[in-house]
């Protein structure tokens, strides 16, 4: 499609814009809300106090955004390493549409925090995405592999996605247990749609003053330096950054732990 259309990707992304709000309208246009129970709205100012001394929700916020980052970084250079390092970048669009096997390792997490709690599955996802960037540095070329290594990656981002987004409802339950106060909407929202945004911004800035550090010149003949900058941007700088998500959830596992006493306390008070 970016060479069909003369302006490329900005024309590409529009056109699949405009597919989203075709997708939205349809999706929303009939839907009926089942809970029509009235909620005792909370005041931000109250919200914010269930931060206070909420650590299980600091540390699944911490890394959320951490993952964030990471995938931010990893998703935006893919089209550099296959342009300068492959020597093909449709191969990107290849790299790219084999992402859909992050459902695979969605479908696997009930399974996995049977084994490993949910603290531990957070780290598996985190190991396996950092394992697969590790691992595609030295294959080198060879596309067959390195998709291989892709898929593996894309499983662990799966995981490691998809869990902050189940957790964060535990730190609801922690920060009423500790304040008296259910600031779910509030702990909640701030805790999956500022991780992705800050992570976005973040992600996409660095790799941009790394490659520039290392010698990339946009649209030009890069130099040897600038490529293995590419490579470390790609492989390297993400794997680095996932496993630095590994530190929180570490500390998580002693709240995690606590969770049924938590459970059982807020049942009595209530």
């Amino acid at each position: 499609m970016i060479k069909i259309f003369q302006k490329g990707f900005s024309m590409t992304l529009a056109f699949f814009g405009i597919i989203a709000i075709i997708l939205f309208i349809v999706a929303f246009k009939n839907l009926r809300e089942v809970n029509v129970e009235k909620l005792k709205t909370i005041p931000i100012k109250d919200s914010v106090k269930a931060i206070k001394g909420n650590w299980p929700w600091i540390l699944i916020v911490t890394a959320n955004l951490i993952f964030w980052i990471a995938i931010t970084i990893r998703q935006s250079t893919v089209v550099y390493y296959c342009q300068y390092y492959l020597g093909d970048k449709d191969l990107t669009a290849v790299i790219n549409g084999v992402t859909v096997a992050q459902v695979i390792g969605m479908v696997c997490i009930p399974f996995l925090v049977k084994v490993f709690n949910k603290y531990g599955t957070m780290i598996f996802g985190f190991i396996l995405v950092a394992f697969g960037h590790i691992a595609i540095f030295f294959c080198g070329s060879n596309i067959q592999i390195l998709i291989a290594l892709w898929v593996i990656a894309c499983i662990g981002q799966g995981i490691a996605c998809s869990m902050p987004f189940a957790m964060l409802s535990d730190t609801v339950d922690y920060g009423e247990w500790k304040t008296g106060i259910r600031a779910s909407g509030f702990l909640t929202a701030i805790g999956s749609a500022f991780c992705i945004k800050a992570g976005s911004g973040i992600g996409g800035f660095i790799p941009a003053i790394v490659m520039e550090f290392f010698g990339y010149v946009p649209n030009a003949v890069q130099s040897a330096q600038a490529v293995f900058g590419i490579q470390l941007v790609f492989t390297w700088l993400p794997a680095v950054i996932f496993l630095c998500g590994i530190l929180p959830m570490i500390v998580y596992r002693k709240y995690e732990r606590n969770e049924r006493n938590i459970l059982m306390e807020l049942a009595k008070r209530n």
